[in-house]
């Protein structure tokens, strides 16, 4: 769930640097998210054998990429808004929006699928 609420219809004459700031933490964050999970998984109590085993698991991690692919669009999109130093247009901005609804459409199956694991489910 990235910055979907900045990338409003109408945009100001400033350019978005703000939501390139808050672009670039998101992403920052979710490197921290792999790299603790991953290494909960390899190094918790569980341990790989069984994370290797789930398919919840795995179903998480190729969310977190389609996520991931999704996000990219957008950045570079408002890399460029923030480069040009114009407003976007409309029609760029929807396609923006466009991409950020579906990684928040995606976003709730982290969790959901984090649950199933815990309750020991998908175990192949």
């Amino acid at each position: 769930m990235r910055n979907w609420w900045w990338c409003g219809a109408v945009w100001t004459t400033r350019p978005p640097a703000r939501v390139v700031a808050i672009d670039a933490w998101y992403g920052v964050l979710a490197a921290l998210i792999l790299i603790v999970g991953f290494s909960r998984a390899i190094f918790a109590a569980k341990g790989w054998d069984y994370y290797e085993h789930n398919a919840f698991f795995w179903a998480k991690i190729g969310t977190f990429v389609a996520i991931g692919i999704l996000s990219v669009p957008p950045t570079l999109a408002f890399l460029k808004w923030r480069r040009t130093g114009a407003p976007p247009t409309d029609a760029a901005v929807h396609q923006a929006r466009r991409y950020l609804w579906m990684e928040v459409a995606l976003f709730p199956l982290l969790p959901t699928f984090a649950a199933a694991m815990a309750r020991g489910y998908g175990v192949f």
